[in-house]
């Protein structure tokens, strides 16, 4: 979430739309660092969210810092959604909701969130999502008029390989990966929603562990590793811990597909990542992941209902069974899909549409957890 907000916030400075980002963070000190077209104002959320909030608004209400916002923006986690509401009304502004992730798929079944989600929701005069299926959802909720799908985007162009990157990838798998294996990358957040005990369990069961080579990549959680502690010896696994943005890009080409086995989900950036470098996805077909899938046809074969084990299976022995022809042709079209429906350009001309919907000079609090 940290890279789509610094993206969105980026590029709507970028054209020129004053943003001040408010950016919580525990257990660090108060500091406001001056910004092309906005400031940052680092906060700290601690002793909860009544006194952080409650500092936070004195500090905006100094005479050092006090500026008439035309929209407060809310941006993932508890404190931004506790927030809007009263901000709102606060600073006499519009209120917009970003909702992304676990933001709603969780907070909606959460005895101690779903108020707060609601009452955000209730109080957002716009509500942006990044995926189809969360706008049947939302909509039954509140008024469809004030959702908008605005899907995250890339910049192909300033995402791509080179010659190092390319050639540090086939040393890496000539000397981590049987010949004869194909290598599927699993890279990200593996907390429960993403479906990577979900996943590997199904590769056992296909019993195709000898077909795959598998590359983890990121911030496993415990009960994932548990369980690739106790099953890892079935497997053939290198696993890596957490890296920047770019220095992923000397790993992904090491990988002939990407695997994104999440139960529920928004739009993860490894899709758009993955897909921007043609490497084609293995993918439940939840959230975003299914409007990407839906506009690449050849990667239909590899995609499954969330939680389906039988329809997982079924991708994974396609999967196996994939020439690299059969690869490539699949990694371009969705390449191709990703440029033309989800770049970055179209994503900022949407937030500016919203924007300026409401207010044709825009002044913007964003607050992200």
């Amino acid at each position: 979430m940290a890279q789509a907000c610094d993206r969105i916030v980026n590029n709507l400075r970028q054209s020129g739309i004053n943003v001040d980002l408010v950016h919580f963070c525990p257990h660090q000190n108060s500091r406001v660092i001056q910004q092309q077209n906005g400031r940052m104002f680092v906060f700290p959320d601690q002793d909860g969210p009544g006194h952080t909030l409650n500092c936070l608004y004195n500090l905006l209400q100094s005479d050092s810092y006090k500026t008439e916002y035309t929209h407060i923006v809310a941006f993932g986690g508890t404190t931004p959604i506790i927030a809007l509401p009263i901000f709102k009304h606060w600073f006499k502004s519009a209120a917009i909701l970003l909702l992304r992730g676990n933001d709603f798929d969780l907070g909606i079944f959460s005895p101690g969130k779903r108020g707060l989600l609601l009452d955000a929701i209730d109080a957002a005069d716009r509500i942006c999502i990044l995926a189809e299926e969360l706008f049947a959802k939302l909509s039954a909720l509140t008024d469809c008029d004030k959702i908008s799908l605005i899907p995250n985007g890339i910049d192909l162009d300033s995402w791509n390989t080179d010659e190092t990157d390319i050639a540090f990838a086939n040393q890496w798998k000539k000397e981590n990966v049987e010949a004869d294996r194909k290598v599927i990358g699993l890279i990200g957040q593996f907390k429960a929603k993403k479906g990577g005990v979900f996943f590997l369990t199904n590769v056992l069961a296909a019993n195709l562990q000898n077909d795959f080579h598998f590359l983890i990549i990121g911030d496993v959680a415990p009960q994932m590793q548990d369980w690739l502690d106790q099953q890892g010896t079935s497997f053939s696994i290198s696993q890596i811990p957490f890296l920047d943005h770019f220095e992923l890009l000397r790993f992904y080409p090491i990988c002939d597909f990407i695997a994104l086995p999440s139960f529920y989900d928004g739009m993860p950036n490894v899709l758009l990542e993955a897909g921007g470098l043609g490497i084609p996805v293995i993918a439940a077909k939840a959230g975003g992941i299914s409007d990407v899938i839906s506009h690449s046809p050849q990667i239909i074969p590899f995609s499954f209902h969330p939680g389906d084990r039988h329809a997982c299976r079924a991708a994974l022995w396609n999967a196996a069974r994939s020439d690299k022809k059969d690869r490539l042709s699949a990694g371009k079209e969705l390449k191709e899909a990703i440029r033309k429906h989800f770049n970055q350009n179209t994503e900022t001309i949407n937030y500016i549409n919203i924007l300026n919907y409401t207010c044709k000079k825009p002044n913007i609090g964003f607050i992200k957890a």
